[in-house]
């Protein structure tokens, strides 16, 4: 396995959450993600519905977990459902999880195989008329997905039952992490300095960015990442100004400035962290000035960054900061012109973990702090991004050893002038 995988007493901590918010008289049923077809007969690699995930530890396709809080035998009350391997199975993809291997992980004691699902939610329905899934909260998402499918097969089927979201359960659940989540954030945070440092190091005139994206790929496959947590974005000169930029495929410039987001996935736990390096190895002048009034105003808002805030609370700071920040650069007109409305969020299982910007802050959130400053006219984009642990007394910033001080990077980048 590439990763280390959370503990089943933290799946099943989670499990309980969710039976004591249905109670009783309901049941959950929760599905996986698809296998989802990229052109032809091509697969995109698998990724596991992150809210499945978090209730299970299980991280194959064709999976389906069943809560029945109320149930008297109390070895029925949580259920899993998986597909195991057959020959077309064992022959294209290889051994899928045993029973064993799924309790293991999951700590659930009845793992069943999929195909006995349809008989027993037959025997289910018939008894609780409370349904609750894994589908938004509308239950009529245009994107199909297990999730969306089984609501609408269910309003068919049963169409006097009450069929629920869980999500907004499960997204309150996830909010606060556990020691063992936040474990694995830090290394997905520490991957992702790996790779960013390596990729600085590349740097050189007339080098595409998409050859600096490699660098980041291999360095994080080479720490036994699942992955990319995102589309990373590795944008040069005027391309840092465009928020989302994700072609990645223009030359460095001599004198650009070369923007980062980008972020490591570890056991499918997410980082997210922006940084500005310069190609030359050196700011210029205007570079500097820029990004120290964009790292002041960070640095405000990560001071901030306690309970009782919110996202919102500490991003108003950060734009006064940045109102004051402007004028002394000499730009005019409104802030929105150089820092339009981008938000810092909550992370975890997924780079924007679902969550309430205007809710107070909690001791266990993981948050990121990532204002920018967008000079269009000048072809300077700056946006520095640091992932953060709420604590009693403030927060923690996980990706601190990330260098982000301008002499600091620029000390860093004199190495591979020298090499």
């Amino acid at each position: 396995m590439r990763y280390e995988p959370l503990p089943p007493k933290f799946h099943a901590a989670a499990r309980s959450k969710l039976e004591e918010a249905i109670g009783p008289e309901a049941i959950a049923i929760i599905d996986t993600s698809d296998v989802i077809m990229r052109s032809a007969d091509a697969e995109y690699p698998f990724r596991p519905d992150s809210n499945f995930y978090y209730l299970t530890g299980i991280a194959e396709p064709e999976a389906v977990l069943v809560l029945v809080p109320g149930h008297s035998n109390p070895e029925a009350r949580q259920l899993l459902f998986v597909s195991g391997t057959n020959d077309f199975v064992g022959t294209w993809e290889g051994e899928r999880l045993t029973p064993r291997q799924a309790e293991k992980l999951s700590g659930i004691k009845t793992v069943m195989p999929l195909s006995d699902l349809p008989r027993l939610l037959n025997r289910l329905l018939e008894r609780y008329h409370t349904v609750y899934l894994n589908a938004d909260e509308s239950l009529d998402s245009h994107q199909s997905s297990p999730a969306t499918r089984r609501a609408r097969e269910l309003r068919r089927r049963a169409p006097l039952h009450q069929l629920r979201s869980a999500l907004p359960q499960l997204n309150h659940h996830r909010q606060i992490k556990d020691p063992a989540e936040i474990e694995q954030i830090r290394r997905a945070v520490a991957t992702t300095k790996a790779g960013l440092e390596r990729a600085w190091l590349a740097m050189s005139p007339g080098l595409p960015e998409y050859a600096l994206e490699a660098e980041l790929t291999a360095e994080y496959l080479r720490h036994g990442a699942t992955g990319h947590a995102f589309t990373p974005i590795v944008a040069a000169g005027r391309n840092a100004t465009i928020i989302h930029y994700m072609k990645n495929d223009a030359p460095l410039g001599d004198h650009d400035l070369v923007l980062f987001d980008t972020g490591a996935e570890m056991g499918w736990y997410a980082s997210d962290i922006s940084r500005v390096a310069p190609v030359s190895g050196r700011f210029t002048k205007r570079q500097r000035d820029t990004y120290e009034a964009l790292r002041r105003a960070q640095l405000a808002g990560i001071a901030r960054c306690k309970p009782g805030e919110s996202i919102v609370s500490v991003d108003n700071h950060m734009r006064e900061v940045l109102t004051e920040e402007i004028k002394k650069l000499g730009l005019k007109g409104p802030l929105f012109n150089y820092y339009p409305g981008h938000i810092s969020h909550q992370m975890g299982l997924d780079a924007h973990d679902n969550s309430d910007f205007r809710a107070p802050l909690e001791p266990g959130m993981v948050i990121t702090c990532e204002p920018g400053l967008y000079l269009k006219t000048e072809g300077i984009g700056v946006r520095l991004e640091d992932d953060l642990l709420i604590t009693t007394g403030g927060c923690e910033v996980i990706s601190r050893d990330i260098p982000s001080d301008p002499d600091q990077l620029e000390e860093l980048l004199s190495k591979s002038a020298k090499s």
